[in-house]
């Protein structure tokens, strides 16, 4: 009897997700490791996540979207979807690619604990 064991990876397949961003089509069905550390990177503090949410280090935000896109699509670098891409496409491309990650980071943060709450 056989000890080996083999778990094909490659069968765990997101579902289809593509875009079209200033002429350029995207899939951006799989979210990165690079992309995902990027993004764990800059929200990984109340500061980082406050500094984003007032509107500082947009770059750094462009370059996570940038980074997500770049797996399927070259063209699309953080420099690209600057000039090309206007600020509330940019924003709705964004909340796109990003929202599957977004939901996946939400599950897995702890649940807070009930009682610090309550005093």
């Amino acid at each position: 009897m056989s000890s080996d064991i083999m778990k094909d990876f490659d069968t765990i397949v997101p579902p289809k997700r593509l875009a079209r961003v200033a002429g350029e089509e995207v899939d951006v069905s799989v979210f990165s490791t690079r992309a995902t550390l990027k993004l764990i990177d800059m929200t990984d503090s109340p500061e980082k996540v406050r500094s984003l949410e007032e509107g500082k280090n947009i770059q750094g935000f462009v370059e996570v979207v940038a980074t997500a896109c770049q797996r399927s699509n070259p063209k699309i670098t953080a420099d690209w979807l600057m000039d090309n891409v206007d600020m509330f496409t940019l924003v709705e491309f964004s909340k796109f690619v990003l929202e599957p990650i977004v939901r996946k980071l939400e599950e897995m943060k702890p649940a807070e604990d009930p009682e610090k709450n309550c005093q």
